[in-house]
């Protein structure tokens, strides 16, 4: 019995030792890639992480794997990593193959439908995106960028840049947030609970400026009852605002 806990502890004892020793390897693996955070990964980069990740766990949980079995394939994903990221830096050929290119989601206040399905990049991912920058209105963006490492890059307007009218002695006016009202020429029912508008609302204001549901890819309302709206790509994806004050 008492050699069956020592032969336990000594068990334990290894398989901290090879935690230890693989947590610091594959540290010291990823530190020499030059990546900080996941933020800054390329889809590629992201995918060699998490290969190094599976077998470094799968050394540290079975102790009948010697620790070469882990470290060799470790060390020829880092060094097969280091070689594309040279071909990258020599050949912008190489690059955009490996990591793809950027791709504007919003020109001029304007979403580009073809390239956000394209990319499976979502009205409502974008609007997030948009929100998480301090942006709660599309038309005032002049420029939403989707970066190759998944972020969004933003550049407003120039009437929305700083400096803020604060700054500028004017009168700042409300702060209303935008909801949205329409996705793809069907009704959000989130938007008009918010709003407090019913389904009859909408259909009669857009009725009135000679817009129908079916041609809409994209509206959303601010607090102020001004209506931003984007017709869908059979329309040429024209945008239109209007109040909804408006006789």
């Amino acid at each position: 019995m008492p050699q069956g806990v020592f032969g336990q502890a000594m068990r334990m004892l290894t398989l901290f030792l090879r935690a230890v020793f693989l947590d610091l390897f594959v540290l010291l693996i990823l530190r020499l890639t030059g990546k900080r955070q996941v933020s800054d990964l390329q889809p590629y980069d992201l995918l060699m992480t998490l290969i190094i990740a599976d077998l470094a766990s799968t050394a540290i949980a079975d102790t009948d794997i010697p620790l070469l079995y882990s470290i060799v394939p470790i060390l020829a994903l880092y060094l097969v990593q280091q070689a594309i990221a040279k071909l990258c830096l020599k050949s912008s050929a190489i690059r955009r193959l490996i990591c793809g290119t950027p791709q504007i989601l919003i020109l001029d206040g304007v979403l580009q439908e073809k390239i956000m399905r394209r990319t499976n990049y979502t009205v409502r991912d974008l609007l997030d995106s948009l929100r998480a920058k301090d942006i709660f209105d599309v038309g005032e963006v002049a420029y939403a960028i989707l970066e190759t490492n998944g972020t969004v890059s933003v550049l407003e307007k120039a009437a929305f840049q700083q400096p803020n009218k604060r700054e500028l002695g004017l009168e700042p006016g409300s702060a209303a947030l935008s909801h949205l009202l329409i996705l793809e020429g069907k009704i959000q029912k989130s938007g008009l609970e918010t709003l407090h508008l019913s389904q009859k609302d909408v259909e009669t204001m857009l009725k009135k400026n000679g817009l129908a549901l079916s041609n809409i890819f994209f509206a959303q309302m601010n607090g102020d009852g001004e209506l931003h709206v984007q017709l869908d790509r059979r329309n040429q994806s024209r945008v239109m605002c209007f109040s909804a004050n408006e006789p």
